[in-house]
């Protein structure tokens, strides 16, 4: 590993919180997750963070190749969105990075670092993403998804091209396994024995942009003997209250 550059005039903040759900993610490598909060941190402006892989490769001590492949990962498991810049020659002049989903509770403190010289590492992963994310394996579960749906409506969907870009955009916003459980928790138990309301358990509807409204729908169930307990203890505090 090479030297870490770091000018501390440049970074004016007291230091960074990584929040639970990032530092508990099983998905994320210990280099992903410090380039994540790396990015959050200078992901402060209407464009995101345009730091180059010279910035990150100063920053870490690491190479440039390495830092654009490590981007490229937290891109292709939709932890971060990439957009390239080009100039009037349709050449790459920039790249803008934003967390897909800012963390809950945020930084004390922001600063931003200009983006040294031009974008640099165009040629590494960048320059193929395409055929990177072909050759990659998909960590969202696609299948455990649409299998839960249909065990708990009774139906039949396929994992089509379809269904899995509506998955997909919901895991881009943060939603995880258990949240699309929940989901389809929910409208079972709301939709499954009315006929008018049946036929909108289909990924269509759950998974779309009202998502969100339905996973604040949730609310956890009770077990049954917890539930007799309270209300016996509810009871014995009744009379107790009467003797």
């Amino acid at each position: 590993m090479a030297e870490r550059k770091i000018s501390k005039s440049n970074r004016g903040f007291k230091g960074v919180w990584i929040p639970s759900h990032i530092w508990l993610d099983k998905n994320l490598t210990i280099q992903e997750m410090m380039f994540l909060v790396e990015i959050d941190s200078l992901d402060i402006s209407d464009e995101g963070c345009y730091a180059s892989n010279k910035h990150f490769s100063d920053f870490f001590g690491l190479s440039t190749r390495r830092c654009s492949q490590i981007i490229n990962e937290l891109k292709d498991k939709g932890y971060i969105t990439v957009n390239l810049i080009l100039n009037e020659k349709k050449q790459v002049e920039r790249r803008t990075i934003r967390v897909s989903r800012k963390f809950p509770g945020g930084y004390q403190e922001y600063f931003h670092t200009p983006m040294e010289g031009k974008f640099q590492g165009s040629n590494t992963s960048f320059s193929n993403t395409k055929n990177n994310m072909s050759s990659k394996p998909d960590l969202i579960p696609y299948s455990e998804i649409i299998t839960y749906l249909n065990n708990k409506s009774s139906k039949s969907f396929k994992v089509t091209q379809k269904w899995k870009d509506l998955i997909k955009a919901r895991w881009n916003e943060g939603q995880r396994l258990d949240d699309f459980k929940k989901v389809i928790d929910v409208k079972t138990n709301q939709w499954l024995n009315n006929q008018e309301m049946d036929k909108y358990l289909r990924p269509a509807t759950l998974f779309g942009n009202k998502f969100d409204d339905y996973l604040n729908e949730y609310r956890p169930q009770i077990n049954s003997s917890i539930s007799d307990e309270i209300a016996e203890s509810q009871r014995r505090l009744s009379e107790a209250y009467e003797q």
